[in-house]
């Protein structure tokens, strides 16, 4: 062999042993192809933000924004984040990984998902760190649904409205129902009925389940005689409220003069005297007024004709010889439509004259059952002329 050919082998040698050298990783930390994890390094693992665990992500706010604290290193090399999101808790099924995400410099770094996610579909989300050399653990797993947004419509007021004056001082307030779109569950509408346009000064206030047809209708029981009231109504279902109806107006009457009536009506004084014991004055009451116990009729009515036998009970007591009065509800000021007290040697016994009288789908039923407890004893005026 001579010598230009030995020496062409040896520098073929020398350029395998400088490529040898160049595919070999860098020991540098800075370095794209440093040699492993560097040894001492830590990489604290990210927070999740927002969604919190278990939020509820309105797919109207969709494209997904995720908010995380950025990881922490002690690392000279520079670190970014990657975001998953999955199908399940295990992250088995991926549904989504990040490219490298650089950190906010305000320390909360904020993530856009791409694309669109489904609606009545559970996520879950997680954040991990890395430098090309080190690694963060994954940060918590945080779960969260997207859910259709409730949007309910506020009820549309039906009666009284326009500044009528309501036939008794206990009326029906009766709405329209609202449009209720999202998975809402149960609605309820509260209405709320003011002595000022303000609403500063509450006469009554009630909540009624939305009904299944088209109205929904409640009764706040009775009022002040010959007032202007203002109410309204709103929708919600506990967590989610429309805004209020339109506000409107009505006025209770006025008191109808009061002349002194004969307990008997139509009936007149009973041949052999007035009854003096409650069995007694119930069936009179009962066989003199047999159209005010009709069934059919509005729960407004039922209760008006309620107070007309009550009272007409009570006279007719007091026309035989007995001590009946008004019973004060709870002890007043409202007066009870089905209650009254019997006071005699000195003691007051509560006294239920009608069995289930508010519901209307059925006659109104007279009864006289004592020893009902708390009476609430109120003199009954004016006194009947039981001639």
């Amino acid at each position: 062999m001579n010598v230009r050919v030995i020496t062409k082998l040896l520098s073929v040698a020398l350029l395998v042993g400088v490529a040898g050298c160049e595919i070999q990783k860098s020991a540098s930390p800075l370095s794209p192809s440093v040699a492993g994890p560097l040894p001492g390094v830590t990489i604290n693992a990210p927070r999740p933000l927002e969604p919190s665990n278990g939020a509820e992500v309105l797919s109207t706010s969709l494209p997904l924004k995720l908010v995380f604290q950025n990881a922490s290193s002690n690392s000279p090399r520079p670190f970014w984040h990657v975001v998953e999101i999955a199908a399940d808790a295990g992250f088995t099924n991926k549904l989504y990984a990040s490219e490298r995400l650089d950190p906010d410099t305000s320390g909360r770094s904020t993530h856009t998902v791409p694309g669109r996610l489904a609606d009545g579909v559970t996520y879950y989300w997680r954040v991990r760190a890395e430098d090309g050399a080190n690694a963060s653990e994954p940060s918590q797993t945080v779960y969260f649904a997207v859910v259709e947004p409730v949007i309910l419509d506020p009820p549309v007021p039906v009666s009284p409205i326009g500044g009528v004056t309501t036939s008794n001082r206990s009326p029906d307030f009766v709405v329209n129902n609202g449009n209720v779109s999202g998975p809402a569950g149960t609605v309820s509408y509260s209405f709320e009925v003011s002595n000022d346009q303000g609403f500063a000064s509450r006469a009554a206030t009630g909540t009624a389940v939305r009904g299944s047809g088209s109205t929904t209708t409640i009764n706040l029981g009775q009022l002040a005689e010959n007032k202007t009231f203002y109410w309204r109504a709103v929708a919600s279902n506990g967590k989610v409220f429309s805004s209020y109806s339109s506000i409107q107006i009505f006025k209770t009457p006025a008191p109808a003069p009061t002349p002194s009536p004969t307990p008997g009506g139509g009936c007149g004084k009973p041949a052999s005297g007035w009854p003096s014991n409650g069995p007694a004055v119930i069936a009179y009451v009962r066989g003199c007024y047999p159209s005010y116990l009709a069934a059919g009729v509005t729960s407004s009515q039922r209760r008006s004709n309620m107070e007309f036998l009550r009272d007409r009970i009570i006279e007719t007591g007091i026309c035989g010889g007995m001590d009946l009065g008004w019973n004060l509800k709870r002890g007043g000021p409202e007066i009870s439509a089905d209650f009254l007290v019997y006071r005699q040697g000195g003691t007051d016994d509560g006294v239920d004259v009608a069995f289930d009288y508010d519901n209307t789908s059925t006659p109104l039923v007279l009864q006289w059952l004592d020893g009902a407890p708390f009476p609430y004893y109120t003199r009954y005026t004016p006194r009947p002329s039981c001639q």
